[in-house]
Order: structure tokens, then C-alpha cells, then sequence
């Protein structure tokens, strides 16, 4: 990892971080991302560029805002924090057309993700950025064109396949359009192997997570859980081990 290279873009990420969270904010509430600039939810407030730095304002402003002392969320500065490490990461370890793709790639998924955990929705929008990403990625030859055309076929496939069988013991569409379109993209991305082990893991934290709820607040049969965040989290844990795991095997192989 090149860590001057790390920390810049860190920083960089962290601002366009800021804007994510203008869209995580705005895209379910069909407002512009645009026009106004930057409010404070509750008062309504514009919020000069001085007192809209990413982290540090709202560590300055101890997580309130300056006009009217409301609370800020949490997610302000874990969007930009999170969005950060993304952009350090994709640049210190990757050359420069791999990194802005992946860069590009993991602020939308980290978008996609928060909105689906907070509204239960996937922004078309969205899912159509994010395929245009993949899309360039393998018009650039960053992305194999086969093991992208099998992997959307696995990430279309199985879960369509579990909808169906879902559908057919309950009644019930246990994942909404949108997850399978997520699911595609995650599969070009990944490839089959890749998509597989993603739809596995994020199967498995689904499970403990809706296992937690049942435990602290009680059986709800009907209680509703997304499943875009489980998708990404387990897409960004597999790109990422299969990466180092290249590496190791790189290096075994050349030593």
C-alpha cells in the first residue's frame, strides 16, 4: 500500500462523502441533490462552507447544529469517514484507471446501502450509476467481459431463484426488484465465484441480524429487513480478501 497516496485521497474521499450524504438525505425525499445548497434538517438553516467540513465540523460542533443545537446524526461523519477509506484504499493499492472506477463503485454501493437501511428502497437512479461503472470497467478491460457475463447470470440467477421458492412456501416476495438489480451489478462486478460467496455471506449475516432483532424486541413474522446493506458489506469483504489472497498467491508463486 502506498500510504502518500492513501491519505490524500482519504482526505479527497471524505469530501465527496459530504455530497453522499447530501444524496442519502435527498434521493428518498425526491429532492434535488443540487439546488439548495447544504441545510440543516430541523431549522432549515443553510450551512455556510466554513462550518461544512467533513468530521471536523461536527466534532467542533460536538454533533449539534450551530443555529438551532439539533442534533446531527452519526451518519454524517461515518459516511464521510467510511466513503474516505474507500477512495485511500482504491488509490494506494490499485493503478489509476482501477482506482477511479472502484472509487466511483464503492460511493455508490456505500449510498445505495445507507438509503435501503433507512427507507427500505433502492434508488433506480442508483443501480443505474453503478452499472454504468461496471460497465466501463469492462469496456477498459479492468473487468474480464466472461467472467463478468457469467457472474451477472449467477447474480441475476440464484436470486431469483430464492425469490421463487420463497414465493412458493409463503406467499410473500422476499426480495424486491431492486436487490436483484443489485445483484447483477455486484455479479458483473465480482464475477460467479465472487457473487456466490457474497450472496452466501450476506444470506448468513441476514440471519444473525434478523435473529438479533427477534431476541431483543420479540417474534415478528412480518418485520421488514433490508438486504442491500448485507449484499454490499459481504461484496466489499469478498473483493477485498480475494485481493490480498491474489497477492499471497503472487508472491508464492515469484518466490
Amino acid at each position: 500500500m502506498d500510504w502518500y497516496l492513501f491519505f490524500p485521497f482519504l482526505l479527497l474521499g471524505t469530501i465527496f462523502g459530504s455530497f453522499l450524504n447530501v444524496i442519502i438525505y435527498r434521493l428518498p425525499r425526491s429532492e434535488s441533490i443540487a439546488i439548495p445548497r447544504s441545510y440543516c434538517p430541523n431549522c432549515r438553516q443553510p450551512i455556510p462552507i466554513y462550518r461544512n467540513i467533513p468530521i471536523f465540523s461536527f466534532l467542533v460542533q460536538r454533533g449539534k447544529c450551530a443555529d438551532c443545537s439539533a442534533k446531527i446524526s452519526w451518519q454524517y461523519p461515518l459516511v464521510e469517514l467510511i466513503n474516505g477509506i474507500i477512495w485511500g484504499w482504491s488509490f494506494s493499492v490499485n493503478d489509476p484507471a482501477s482506482a477511479i472506477y472502484l472509487a466511483a463503485l464503492g460511493s455508490i454501493l456505500l449510498a445505495i446501502a445507507w438509503i435501503d437501511y433507512q427507507h427500505l428502497i433502492i434508488p433506480l437512479s442508483l443501480n443505474i450509476g453503478a452499472l454504468l461503472i461496471v460497465v466501463f470497467a469492462i469496456a477498459f478491460k479492468l473487468i474480464y467481459w466472461r467472467v463478468a457475463l457469467w457472474g451477472m447470470l449467477a447474480g441475476i440467477g440464484i436470486p431469483a431463484v430464492i425469490v421463487g421458492m420463497i414465493y412458493i412456501s409463503s406467499g410473500k416476495i422476499g426480495m424486491g426488484l431492486g436487490d436483484i438489480q443489485l445483484g447483477l451489478i455486484l455479479g458483473l462486478w465480482l464475477g460467479p465465484i465472487g457473487i456466490v460467496m457474497t450472496l452466501l455471506l450476506a444470506s448468513m449475516l441476514t440471519i444473525i441480524i434478523w435473529g438479533i432483532l427477534h431476541f431483543k424486541t420479540g417474534w415478528d413474522k412480518n418485520r421488514p429487513l433490508p438486504f442491500a446493506p448485507y449484499l454490499i458489506i459481504s461484496s466489499f469483504i469478498v473483493y477485498i480478501s480475494s485481493y490480498y489472497q491474489s497477492d499471497f498467491i503472487r508472491g508464492l508463486l515469484l518466490n
